[in-house]
């Protein structure tokens, strides 16, 4: 499968043949099902919080005074393109003989919603007057077919070569339009303790990187000099060395054109590094097209100050245990099992062994990082399901992705359809030790969480190796809670017509 110049060029590039040939031998084996399962529900895994303690995380979080660094994670390097998919099925379909518009909306209701509801588009402005403007390009074009080709293709608006995050998603006063980066940005600014710096942190692709920057430059013209100066905007990449093999049918190595082995980017757990590279105490991780302007954004605001000041609150209660443990000025264990019990695992067990005390078990549990993730009540929409584990920590609090459970196991069938909740990607998270110190996150995740995923590439079928989620294996060994938030704090945009909701 491997030649001997493949090997060559392989170690030239950096990557690492060791981890490769694992990597294939996962393709072509498929990986381990996850066992012993349990679906996690409210009272059960999923902590409903009490106005009181809502009230407690609030106070928590506006006494943050900035001397631990706070940061948004954004992963936002995805492409646009899945979102216009059926405005180029529509072009190809228009481009052919005899094509009836009519009956085409008939058998594509995405489409007929699209062009009945055009004017109620962000972008819809600004496109229309560009066609107007360039009449000649369009002549004898239906409008339809001029407002699709005019916006996705890369001759005109390009918005189907954009990344997500740099698409109008908002109407905005004086016909303005804003982009989900922005409106991340925006968000930010009011999330922050008043005064504190902010800082946002953008995982993106590389050869996007000067939209960003000419977006970024543009919003800061609005800022006010203060506000200017406490914004930091940080971008990474996913490194490439995190890209996977891609085998067909036949588990044979993909080549490209050049007859290159092919390699596809691994997911988002491949980004673990770039959380492993950043600068900071806490952050919040949210998906960069979740994201809403104004008052429609208030719950989101508002739960995620929840969310943070909750972590301050149990990660400052558990600090506290770990000093009194680690030294020596603890002797009583029940009230730290108590502890452990009441927000991690409520079946947690501690026995003196021959290699390790309880008290030496009790602080290697403790002492991870920390995450507190957003739980909604499932109504159909996708997300990682809250799953309890039982492996050699006991039970932990587990987000599964459906790919990575097999409808063919009986025990798997019932978690995919017993899920009451699911995982938004809506996380606080402390990755710091009580001494300030950055946790080498890698030793927090389950390296056999890898995840096969059937694509098709150029009309063949393929398989692919993405890295373990990076909330689902990437976290795997990380303490975890799972709170309850209302559905007002999700708003994803999946495909086009979700600018409409």
């Amino acid at each position: 499968m491997i030649a001997s110049i493949d090997i060559t060029k392989l170690e030239s590039s950096g990557r690492s043949l060791e981890l490769i040939t694992r990597q294939i031998e996962h393709l072509k084996n498929g990986v381990t099902p996850l066992q012993h399962l349990e679906i996690a529900t409210l009272g059960n895994g999923i902590k409903q919080l009490t106005p009181a303690e809502i009230e407690s995380a609030l106070g928590w979080y506006q006494e943050e005074d900035g001397s631990k660094k706070w940061s948004k994670f954004v992963p936002a390097s995805g492409a646009a393109s899945r979102m216009f998919a059926y405005l180029y099925a529509f072009l190809d379909a228009y481009a052919t003989p005899d094509f009836d518009l009519e009956k085409y909306k008939e058998a594509n209701p995405d489409f007929t919603v699209f062009m009945e509801r055009l004017e109620s588009f962000p972008f819809f402005s600004e496109i229309d007057t560009y066609i107007k403007e360039n009449s000649s390009e369009f002549v004898n074009e239906a409008f339809s077919k001029a407002f699709a080709k005019a916006m996705i293709t890369a001759e005109h608006f390009g918005f189907g070569q954009y990344p997500k995050g740099l698409l109008p998603f908002f109407s905005a006063t004086n016909d303005k339009t804003l982009t989900a980066f922005e409106a991340q940005l925006l968000e930010s600014i009011a999330l922050f303790p008043k005064g504190t710096p902010v800082e946002v942190h953008f995982t993106i692709s590389k050869e996007h990187r000067p939209l960003f920057e000419e977006k970024e430059l543009s919003f800061r013209k609005q800022l006010t000099p203060e506000m200017d100066r406490l914004l930091t905007i940080n971008y990474s990449y996913q490194n490439y060395l995190t890209d996977t093999p891609v085998l067909d049918e036949n588990n044979n190595w993909i080549r490209d054109e050049a007859g290159e082995l092919f390699f596809r980017k691994g997911g988002h757990g491949a980004l673990l590094e770039n959380l492993n590279q950043l600068d900071a105490d806490k952050f919040w991780i949210k998906n960069i097209d979740n994201i809403q302007i104004g008052e429609d954004n208030d719950a989101g605001l508002y739960w995620q100050k929840i969310l943070g000041g909750y972590l301050t609150e149990i990660q400052n209660q558990l600090f506290t245990y770990l000093k009194g443990l680690e030294e020596n000025e603890t002797s009583d264990l029940t009230t730290i099992i108590d502890f452990i019990k009441t927000h991690f695992n409520p079946k947690y067990t501690v026995e003196d062994s021959e290699n390790k005390s309880k008290k030496q078990k009790i602080i290697d549990y403790l002492d991870r990082p920390l995450r507190i993730c957003a739980m909604i009540q499932n109504e159909g929409a996708a997300g990682g399901g809250p799953l309890w584990e039982v492996s050699s920590r006991g039970r932990t609090l587990q987000i599964v992705e459906g790919v990575e459970l097999n409808g063919e196991f009986s025990e798997h069938k019932e978690l995919m359809n017993g899920a009451t909740h699911f995982n938004p990607v809506l996380i606080a998270c402390g990755i710091t030790n009580r001494n300030g110190v950055k946790y080498p996150l890698h030793d927090f995740s389950d390296h056999k969480r890898y995840m096969v995923v059937n694509k098709t590439l150029e009309g063949k079928k393929i398989k692919s190796l993405e890295w373990p989620g990076l909330w689902n294996g990437g976290m795997a060994y990380w303490n975890t809670i799972f709170v309850e938030v209302p559905g007002t704090t999700f708003h994803p945009v999946k495909k086009l017509n979700d600018l409409l909701k």
